[in-house]
């Protein structure tokens, strides 16, 4: 049977199956050339979006190479690490500094530590749940729970001293304000637990400390168990940041108080004496200190023991010995400048190469994108070959990709005549062509000499901008002149000519195939392709109208064929 009825009842003997493919055939042709087309479209694209994140990644390792930090590197070093460390950044100067550290700032530290005079230890009032570092057993001697019979809970409590009270299971057991500051306005934080959390929940000294650290205070507390030690200090050093804490209640104060809290002194490595609450009374617990420092006379008062001063960073870690000084030594890091030098030359290169090779890469005229029905008789292996032929040589001599090839040979080999010295191109420092293609090399000697002789030559001739209007998203750049413009250029870096050449060559990509394999992007490839896309699905339909219509036609020669045969029977009959 055919799509439309059964053949072969007249004797007809014809196969209308085989006659309808061969009237398609020339129809399928059509199609498959135009599918042969749209696909090799889409590999455009696709080809075209690989060089455009190849662009993209490389224009993002530019960046890299125009931070002073990486092309003007300094190297830091102190002749007394344990008084102060040092780092340098590239605006540092190659000389030497003197710094005598006369205070470290220090953090608002307290913990368990004194009790008349002596180490302590946190007082429980009830000893019968060993290592279990109840909060109720820190509080109370005895608690006596009394279920009320509507959900909640009523407790009666007495302290060590034998002093008893009936309290309400949502009543306050602690209830704490804390301060973090030492500023008129600064903000209270509290925190609370009820006698349903410490009795019922059965809440513990680490969830004393977790609650505190949940209440937004810049003070961070803790309790060490295997030391039986609770702590807390202000997360920020410096005099402005304290530890202020007002106890609620009576048995607030009571708890802390049996915590044995004193203040760590960083200065001379001491512990205070112990601290008393009172309920209502707000107790500076602690306060930090500020670092001093004297860096080449001029002295410094900071909240913390780091300082950035002419490019040297300064990491105060002691006190110095009266009437001692540490010296810092800076000098230019050229292991650190080559090595970026070299890293900068591996990824031009990989770029260009890359590009290069797509230029030159082979065309095979004969291997067009294969149809479904050729896929069909052939193996994956078979498809996956076929298809790399077919592949090859898409952007053979493409002038787009030409354009970017010249406009990074031409970024690299025009000098920089922002740079003030000899060493004002690249090849000058060592960076030269070896290929007629463009692919440069290396001599590391000259590098090393060129920075020797101008340590800022190579900062200069990759990061240069001067003030440029060159550089790529200004909006002065449409009012240059040609001749301003080709000025401009040549006062810019290598790293800044290169991220404005990918900028420049990115946007024209983007506008002819988009950033990706979708083709809903309104690039122009995108757009071809969704257009013939669109064709094809026409002609398929198209395709299988004119199926049906030949069905039809064999449908009525069969009908008529069965009807004569019907007359010659009853003639001959």
């Amino acid at each position: 049977m055919g799509a439309n009825g059964i053949y072969g009842l007249s004797g007809s003997g014809l196969d209308i199956e085989s006659l309808v493919k061969m009237g398609m055939m020339n129809k399928q042709k059509q199609y498959d050339k135009m599918y042969q087309n749209e696909m090799k479209q889409e590999w455009l694209k696709e080809a075209y979006v690989g060089v455009y994140d190849s662009m993209k990644t490389f224009k993002n390792n530019m960046t890299d190479f125009k931070l002073q930090s990486n092309m003007s590197a300094m190297n830091a070093t102190s002749t007394n690490e344990d008084i102060v460390s040092v780092s340098a950044n590239g605006a540092a100067a190659a000389m030497s500094h003197k710094v005598s550290v006369s205070k470290v700032a220090s953090n608002a530290y307290i913990m368990t530590g004194m009790k008349d005079g002596s180490p302590a230890e946190i007082t429980f009032a009830n000893n019968a749940n060993p290592g279990k570092n109840y909060l109720m057993d820190v509080m109370y001697k005895e608690v006596h729970t009394t279920d009320n019979g509507d959900g909640t809970y009523s407790y009666t409590v007495k302290d060590k001293d034998g002093n008893e009270k009936t309290v309400a299971g949502s009543d306050a057991a602690i209830t704490l304000t804390l301060k973090d500051s030492s500023a008129a306005n600064a903000k209270e934080y509290a925190v609370t637990l009820t006698y349903d959390d410490i009795i019922q929940d059965k809440k513990t000294l680490s969830d004393l400390a977790s609650a505190i650290n949940k209440s937004e205070a810049n003070i961070q507390a803790g309790f060490d168990t295997a030391n039986g030690s609770f702590s807390m200090y202000n997360k920020t050093s410096g005099e402005k940041n304290i530890i202020n804490i007002t106890a609620g209640n009576d048995d607030t104060a009571t708890l802390l108080n049996s915590l044995h809290l004193s203040a760590y002194n960083a200065q001379d490595n001491t512990l205070g004496s112990e601290l008393e609450f009172d309920k209502d009374d707000a107790v500076e617990a602690a306060k930090g200190t500020n670092a001093q420092a004297t860096i080449d006379g001029k002295t410094y008062n900071l909240e913390s023991n780091k300082i950035t001063v002419a490019g040297v960073t300064y990491n105060f870690n002691n006190v110095s010995e009266a009437g001692k000084t540490t010296t810092v030594n800076v000098s230019q890091d050229t292991d650190k400048i080559v090595d970026n030098v070299k890293k900068f030359v591996d990824m031009y290169n990989t770029l260009l190469d890359s590009l290069n090779d797509k230029l030159s890469e082979e065309k095979y005229s004969d291997y067009k994108p294969l149809t479904k029905e050729q896929e069909a008789e052939m193996t994956e292996e078979q498809i996956k070959k076929w298809n790399e032929k077919a592949k090859s040589g898409l952007l053979y001599n493409n002038s787009q990709v030409r354009t970017l090839v010249s406009d990074m040979r031409e970024a690299l080999y025009t000098p920089v005549d922002a740079v003030d010295s000899k060493y004002n191109s690249l090849s000058a420092i060592g960076i030269t062509t070896t290929t007629t293609k463009g692919h440069v090399t290396l001599d590391e000697d000259k590098l090393r000499k060129a920075l020797t002789e101008d340590p800022d030559c190579v900062y200069q001739l990759f990061a240069s901008d001067q003030d440029s209007s060159y550089i790529a998203g200004s909006t002065n750049t449409n009012k240059l002149t040609a001749y301003e413009k080709k000025e401009d250029y040549k006062n810019t870096g290598v790293a800044n000519r290169l991220y404005n050449a990918m900028t420049d060559n990115m946007s024209i990509f983007e506008n002819y195939a988009g950033t990706s394999k979708a083709t809903d992007d309104q690039s122009y490839l995108g757009k071809l392709i969704s257009n013939m896309q669109t064709r094809m699905t026409s002609f398929q339909t198209l395709m299988k109208s004119y199926e049906n219509k030949l069905y039809d036609k064999y449908d009525a020669m069969e009908v008529a064929l069965s009807k004569l045969g019907a007359q010659l029977s009853y003639i001959t009959g």
